[in-house]
């Protein structure tokens, strides 16, 4: 054989063996480098660009995704019907992202995973053969995170804890996280930790208004009529209470029965209590029809009812909620508008002009967050907001039946401790009370 058909044979050969291990090489995970570093290499470099995180667990996903661009964008909730995120908290998960390092390299063998929680939480694991007992769910998160093509910046599976009791001064790195990325084989301890929530709400600020209690003037409770959320300009209010001062610790009620005090559970300024952390359980657009509905199951003194309730505030904000049921859940709608009159006795002029251009600020942010959309409130807030003053009330119970009067001077039984009658002024004894007995004269001594 010539030597010129060895070199091509030698350079077929070589080129076949290189074919079959570039081909395996491609249908096999690709290993992360063996050194530590940031688990999300590219975060750093395009964390603006981010425009969708997906969070997924075995209990359920949440994809947060950014609308907008420069000023206008936010982050909204797709599930949600895009409400909008809370944004210091998707900040604070990317920053920490950015800034999650793989500390410390661990198991590359699938059979570990389930153990660490960093296998694919998007597969369930299969039962046990011969058990009817269902698999248990996978305890790791998956997180990714895409720019506005869709193409990936990175993703991570964020597994167990390392076990804190092996944690010391010399090995404190046990105290991180198992993570795995997607499609690699190499497990990692991290260093230090990262929670990575799938609940859509928990992604939303759960403040709907916090209105303090020392800044709101007065309240007033309308209830509405069954069959719509309309209320007559004049409707008289079934609940009003109100001070003079931010100082007057106690709200008033107009009118104020002399004959009556308020109920061991109940107390007049209840829509005052509720409006200063009005929080939210569920959000949905409005859809129109809800505000006004009555709870067809409510009954009795603890019960909700429809109505809308207008608070004023001493520097010059009002504030409206509306509320009425659907679907199980109390829904209230939320707005605001500036008075223009602030109510501050002995203040000066500059300073209620202040207030009244920081009013009206207020009112626009809270419309801007709250108009379109209904917020779910507990029962418990819905029956505050909605308090009645028939309802508050009871009647003062008289006074128990008085003890009989002792004196300075009078004397008690010995044996019962109740008065005795006065002395009598010639024996000094109670005037009622039996002589004292007569004793013979001693008999003189015997001879």
């Amino acid at each position: 054989m010539s030597s010129k058909r060895l070199v091509l044979l030698a350079g077929v050969t070589a080129a076949i063996c290189a074919g079959a291990f570039f081909a395996v090489r491609s249908n096999r995970p690709q290993a992360l480098p063996a050194d530590p570093g940031p688990a999300m290499p590219a975060l750093a470099s395009r964390l603006n660009d981010a425009a969708s995180i997906t969070i997924t667990r075995s209990g359920g996903a949440v994809t947060l995704t950014r609308s907008g661009e420069g000023e206008k964008a936010q982050w909204v909730i797709p599930a949600k019907a895009s409400f909008p995120a809370d944004l210091q908290k998707i900040r604070t998960t990317l920053l920490q992202l950015k800034d999650f390092q793989l500390a410390e390299p661990k198991t590359s063998n699938a059979d570990y995973y389930p153990k660490l929680g960093v296998q694919d939480v998007r597969v369930m694991p299969k039962p046990e053969a011969g058990k009817e007992t269902p698999a248990e769910a996978p305890p790791g998160a998956m997180i990714e995170i895409r720019d506005s093509g869709g193409k990936e910046i990175g993703s991570l599976i964020v597994g167990n804890a390392a076990d804190i009791g092996n944690a010391t001064l010399d090995r404190p790195l046990e105290t991180g996280q198992f993570v795995r990325r997607p499609g690699t084989v190499q497990t990692w301890l991290s260093r230090g930790t990262i929670y990575l929530d799938s609940e859509p709400l928990n992604w939303i600020d759960r403040k709907v208004v916090s209105l303090p209690r020392e800044r709101i003037q007065s309240a007033t409770v309308r209830r509405f009529a069954v069959g719509g959320p309309q209320l007559p300009a004049d409707a008289k209010p079934d609940l009003f209470v109100s001070r003079k001062a931010k100082d007057q610790g106690e709200f008033d009620t107009d009118p104020k029965p002399a004959d009556k005090q308020p109920k061991p559970t109940e107390n007049p300024d209840q829509p005052v209590v509720a409006v200063a952390f009005l929080n939210l359980e569920d959000v949905m657009k409005d859809p129109g029809g809800v505000i006004g509905n009555a709870d067809p199951a409510a009954k009795g003194e603890n019960a909700a009812h429809p109505a809308e309730t207008r608070f004023l505030t001493f520097d010059g904000l009002a504030l409206t909620v509306k509320t009425g049921f659907a679907d199980g859940k109390w829904w209230a709608a939320v707005s605001a508008e500036s008075t223009g009159d602030p109510v501050l006795p002995g203040s000066d002029a500059e300073k209620q002009k202040s207030d009244s251009a920081s009013s009206v600020k207020e009112a626009e942010e809270i419309n801007r967050r709250c108009k379109g959309w209904l917020f779910a409130i507990s029962q418990f807030d819905a029956k505050r907001l909605s308090a009645k003053f028939d309802e508050l009330w009871e009647p003062i119970p008289p006074p128990s039946p008085s003890t009989p009067k002792v004196g300075p001077s009078a004397e008690l039984h010995p044996e019962t401790q109740t008065p005795l009658p006065p002395r009598s002024p010639a024996q000094g004894q109670p005037s009622n009370s039996p002589a004292p007995a007569e004793f013979p004269a001693p008999l003189p001594p015997p001879k």
